[in-house]
């Protein structure tokens, strides 16, 4: 008799034991497809952050090459105005000696 409850025991055990490996097994299979999921978005976020990378290197590249320009910009600026003042001195002298001087009366 003993060895029969020894043997359902055993099959009862084997059989709850495998009935919980079943189902730890699709839990697991359940979290590893979560964890591809989380993995397929994360590649995703990466890809979007190597964009924004790639714009941000972009817009400061840009950023310089303004800077380098308005600078530009700002010395021909200076240079015209020199040129404008040296300019409105010479016609003053050409002005004042074109006409004669002015006699009182």
């Amino acid at each position: 008799m003993s060895v029969t409850i020894e043997q359902d025991l055993r099959e009862y055990l084997d059989q709850k034991f495998s009935n919980f490996e079943r189902r730890f097994e699709e839990k697991f299979d359940k979290i590893d497809q979560q964890f591809e999921k989380i993995d397929q978005r994360l590649e995703k976020i990466d890809q979007k952050i190597e964009k924004i990378d790639e714009r941000l290197n972009k817009l400061e590249i840009g950023q310089a090459r303004l800077e380098g320009e308005i600078k530009r910009v700002e010395e021909k600026i200076d240079g015209l105005d020199k040129r404008q003042g040296f300019q409105e001195f010479i016609n003053r002298g050409v002005l004042i000696g074109n006409f004669p001087p002015f006699k009182g009366g």
